[in-house]
């Protein structure tokens, strides 16, 4: 029998997160600083499944946790500290406090930062980023409240006022309610159309990496990796080191790119209101995502294995994984590249095409949910769909209660808020709403004004 346990109204919170990663961590430091300030009550749950920063540790994610942050760990939960642009003059002293969860601090903490600095303010592994994220999520106390569970459902809430979440957890089910939902994490990963009978050969991006122990480690083996982003690069290199005697197939569907990191670029992810994100056109903001974020590898993982004759590249779209013929063991790649239909055999396979949070946002909706957001956002669930649009605040267009999914408002937003790009300015755009805060974009039809000042 489930048992219902849901939260009592008067401690309903203003906002829900869904995932205790880089996003949830960013909107907490905010959410305790505006309460250590008094600016305003805000009360915040995140839920999680596993445990804040998952994704980061090498247990419940799809890094081993030794691959390196493909930016530097200084863009931290607060950057890029502007949020008087956002939230008036309340912005200063909001920023003040958040700086005392910024990297810098973390390291002085653990007495590691005249050593990061005389280093070279190197890149940092991915554990190391998630051990700060904990310790943001440790301390950002004020208002936050975290429950330990997987959210099952999303409903629009009894009141019609909000969205109510069910909550598996140790002891049974509980259901939340909030006015605004955040759905954060990677999402689902998108699946390769194959045979049957060789799903047993093929990972994903997501598979935890214990799961790669089922690769041979006494003899070479022929792996194929699908795909031209981070992830990808991230298999390549932990699998040269976890298998050293493999060979290495990567299939992109255009000719690999790498990030030129340069000033303006970085500004794009750092400030996209400085470069007039929102009135570039639709195919110039599309151009720039693809070429700078999604399907592009990190400068510094190319260098690491730009002289390893274990890995090789073959332009190429996948189209299908099929069994190896004639009883052999292993799956033929068949893909289209430029000389039309190729095919080879590899003995695994790991999928690394990407994710997809709009089918993890239809999987929780309950068919009443997705019909209303449908509804109201246009036909999201077709394929292939339309791109999906967002507002300001990072929620998804329309859509009331308000659904924000930052994951994806990199196009309609900028291209930071769809990574670790801006995590301050998310956080800001976010919250605004809940604080009625509004720097040098407020609303139509209201004025900006300060808590601060009382204007």
């Amino acid at each position: 029998m489930v048992c219902e346990m849901p939260l009592k109204a008067d401690v309903e919170p203003d906002l829900v997160i869904i995932g205790a990663g880089a996003k949830a961590a960013a909107i907490a430091a905010k959410v305790h600083a505006v309460n250590e300030l008094g600016l305003r009550p805000v009360r915040l749950t995140i839920v999680e499944a596993t445990e804040a920063a998952a994704t980061w540790s090498g247990v419940n994610g799809y890094t081993s946790g030794s691959e390196f942050l493909a930016l530097t760990p200084a863009k931290d939960v607060g950057f890029p500290y502007q949020s008087v642009e956002e939230l008036g003059d309340a912005g200063f002293a909001i920023d003040d406090a958040v700086m005392s969860f910024a990297w810098h601090r973390y390291l002085i903490g653990k007495r590691g930062y005249a050593r990061w600095v005389d280093a070279g303010s190197p890149p940092v592994q991915h554990r190391e980023y998630g051990r700060y994220l904990k310790w943001v999520l440790s301390r950002a106390v004020n208002g936050v409240t975290h429950v330990r569970g997987r959210a099952l459902r999303i409903d629009r809430a009894s009141d019609g006022e909000g969205w109510s979440v069910q909550i598996q957890t140790e002891s049974g089910h509980m259901r939340l309610s909030a006015p605004a939902l955040v759905l954060t994490g990677p999402g689902i990963h998108r699946n390769l159309s194959h045979d049957p009978q060789v799903a047993d050969r093929i990972f994903h991006c997501d598979s935890r990496r214990p799961e790669l122990a089922r690769i041979p480690a006494d003899r070479r083996s022929e792996i194929a990796i699908v795909g031209g982003g981070e992830s990808a690069l991230a298999s390549v290199l932990f699998l040269l080191g976890y298998r050293p005697d493999a060979r290495l197939t990567v299939y992109t569907p255009t000719l690999p790119m790498s990030r030129g990191e340069s000033f303006l670029e970085n500004r794009a992810f750092s400030t996209p209101d400085v470069i007039s994100w929102d009135q570039l056109s639709l195919q110039t903001r599309r151009e720039f995502v693809k070429q700078c974020d999604r399907g592009v590898f990190g400068p510094d993982g190319l260098a690491t294995i730009a002289y390893d004759e274990r890995a090789r590249f073959v332009t190429g779209r996948v189209v299908h994984l099929a069994a190896a013929p004639d009883g052999r063991e292993g799956v033929r790649v068949q893909y289209d590249g430029m000389q039309g239909r190729g095919s080879a055999e590899h003995d695994y396979v790991v999928n690394c095409i990407g994710f997809d949070l709009v089918e993890q946002l239809r999987v929780l909706l309950s068919p009443q949910a997705r019909d209303l957001v449908e509804r109201q956002a246009g036909p999201l669930w077709s394929a292939p769909g339309p791109e999906p649009v967002f507002g300001r605040h990072l929620e998804l267009s329309g859509v009331r209660p308000r659904l924000h999914i930052p994951g994806l408002a990199g196009v309609s937003q900028g291209p930071g808020f769809a990574n670790l790009g801006c995590l301050g300015l998310l956080a800001n755009r976010v919250l605004q709403p809940v604080l009625g805060l509004y720097g040098n974009h407020p609303p139509a039809g209201q004025e900006s004004w300060s808590a601060v000042s009382g204007g």
